[in-house]
């Protein structure tokens, strides 16, 4: 398969009481993924921008990519990510770009876009129904930090996106956690909000419930159905990128199998996999 990972790369600086963690963030955690539960015949494609300031932090991952659709830029994005025992997160950006070039891209070859909206500024919609319309991809939209709009200090609070029925008319597969579920249409029915998006061309939902699991909302036959799959609660460690791993796990799944049920059970495993490696090295 020919896949396509679109996302801005992030420079993170993680919180975590007294400590401060300087590290590769944003569409790394969804590469690093990617590459390893692809099988060896699949190419893997990226487009990001990238800063020579500090590419020493993402180079080990984003050399491997199979195609590099990289711009070079003075600075990208950083954020200064603080967890709360809550599930919330508190994001502070700052240097937030310049939407992504997209020109020159063929996305009829692709098999299947993963579309990861790490700044929400990535592109607009019309951008976004550019590569449906030039594509018979199966588009994977992680919608993210479009849930956010930034205030004068930077920090980024959860909004109302505006016109998102046009966003979801170009994607297969929907992914939010519980927090921006009702940024999309002001609704925090899941259910309802399935309808809605079902009603516009979209296959599924999936709502992440943090260390709880995460379920998935699908139309079988014009019926409305759901698959939750709880996780195992692990404790002292970080949480950062987990959404973006599992993003990258059910995508890859769900193109093989074209099976909701199995795509979300080899999603949450792998997120308890990463989880536990973690624990285990502070160990």
């Amino acid at each position: 398969m020919k896949l396509l990972i679109i996302g801005s790369s992030v420079f993170d600086k993680i919180i975590s009481g007294e400590k401060v963690t300087e590290s590769a963030g944003g569409i790394y955690h969804t590469v690093l993924k990617m590459q390893q539960i692809k099988s060896e015949e699949d190419s893997l494609a990226l487009c990001t921008k990238v800063s020579l300031k500090n590419y020493n932090f993402f180079s080990e991952v984003f050399d491997k990519c199979d195609e590099k659709l990289f711009e070079e830029v003075e600075n990208i994005p950083e954020v200064t990510l603080e967890e709360f025992s809550s599930g919330c997160r508190r994001e502070v950006y700052s240097n937030l770009p310049e939407p992504l070039n997209l020109d020159g891209i063929e996305f009829v070859k692709y098999d299947g876009i993963l579309v990861n909206m790490i700044t929400g500024e990535e592109f607009d919609f019309a951008h976004l129904n550019r590569i449906r319309n030039n594509s018979k991809a199966l588009i994977y939209f992680d919608v993210h930090t479009l849930s956010r709009k930034s205030n004068s200090i930077g920090e980024r609070k959860i909004i109302l996106i505006p016109d998102f029925e046009k966003w979801a008319e170009s994607v297969d597969i929907i992914q939010v956690n519980e927090f921006e579920l009702i940024s999309l249409f002001g609704i925090s029915d899941e259910k309802s909000v399935s309808e809605l998006l079902f009603s516009l061309g979209v296959k599924a939902l999936i709502v992440t419930k943090s260390e709880r699991g995460a379920i998935v909302y699908f139309s079988n036959n014009g019926e409305l159905n759901f698959y939750f799959k709880s996780a195992e609660k692990i404790e002292g460690v970080n949480t950062i990128g987990c959404g973006d791993y599992f993003g990258a796990s059910f995508f890859y799944n769900y193109l093989i199998t074209n099976n909701p049920f199995f795509a979300m059970n080899f999603a949450v495993d792998e997120v308890e996999k990463i989880l536990k490696e973690k624990l285990n090295a502070v160990k």
